[in-house]
């Protein structure tokens, strides 16, 4: 037979006391109030306890709905996002598209390549998203996206802008010539294209009141280098020209963009020329 010790020393234990609270009553009445005083200290200890899941339970109800209205909110702004960049894209479309034709280059067999171009269209993104703010600094989300969408609609609308002017990259020179040269009576302008030997590096002349431009019309697949900048500014000088432009397709080098800025020639797409 097994005896639980500490059984039988906690029923020596209450005999005693209970033998010493009948010898000294004082200490019975003492006992009786150290045991109503525990009592009372477990049932307020766990009342706390209890009070404490509670508001527990209450804070983790309020966190999980704090939690589900922020989901909430995030799903619906990145709903919107891909709407937001389009509406970014139609905003300043001119300046996008010449960014893409600056940026953008083909091998010879017409592969693209993107590299340059998806760090500035991300950064002008961000720097025009509203949603994206809100996204990534007021609810502290790290939005990634595929930028290839985008481009794929950037690319559908430049399309949609050269079929507009009857443009293909496989087009005639001197069809790209006249093209630009239509394009300038379209916008009000007096214009021809010289298309002959001796047009000093000239292929557009076109005026419209006190002005005179002159006009170097390069259709390459590829960006356009110096030459044409550097013949248009001789052209300038011969046709005693107040404007020179170099109009192009597919953009320019950067060697050229600084020419003409050193030079004050303006180098546009065909698309941009109602703008001048």
């Amino acid at each position: 037979m097994n005896i639980d010790k500490d059984l039988v020393l906690s029923i020596f234990i209450i005999f005693i006391l209970i033998a010493a609270s009948i010898e000294f009553p004082i200490f019975g009445f003492a006992l009786v109030v150290c045991i109503l005083l525990l009592f009372i200290s477990i049932k307020v200890s766990s009342d706390k306890d209890k009070k404490l899941q509670e508001i527990k339970k209450v804070q983790e109800k309020y966190d999980e709905k704090i939690r589900k209205d922020k989901e909430n909110i995030v799903a619906k702004l990145v709903d919107k996002f891909p709407d937001e960049v389009q509406t970014i894209i139609e905003k300043d479309f001119q300046m996008v598209a010449s960014a893409y034709r600056n940026s953008v280059t083909k091998n010879d067999f017409g592969k693209k390549n993107y590299h340059k171009f998806i760090p500035q269209l991300k950064e002008y993104i961000r720097d025009n998203s509203k949603l994206l703010y809100k996204l990534e600094g007021e609810l502290d989300q790290n939005v990634k996206y595929d930028i290839y969408p985008v481009i794929e609609f950037i690319e559908t609308k430049i399309n949609e802008s050269d079929s507009k002017f009857d443009y293909s990259d496989y087009m005639d020179p001197y069809d790209y010539e006249h093209l630009c040269a239509e394009e300038f009576k379209k916008n009000k302008w007096d214009a021809e294209a010289t298309q002959g030997s001796s047009d000093q590096g000239v292929d557009v002349i076109a005026t419209k009141d006190t002005r005179t431009l002159v006009a170097q019309c390069k259709r390459f697949m590829k960006p356009v280098g110096n030459k044409a900048v550097q013949e248009i500014v001789a052209g300038m000088k011969y046709y005693e020209a107040t404007e020179g432009v170099v109009i192009a397709p597919n953009g320019y080098t950067n060697s050229a963009k600084n020419l003409a800025e050193a030079n004050n020639i303006k180098l546009i797409h065909h698309s941009e020329i109602g703008n001048l």
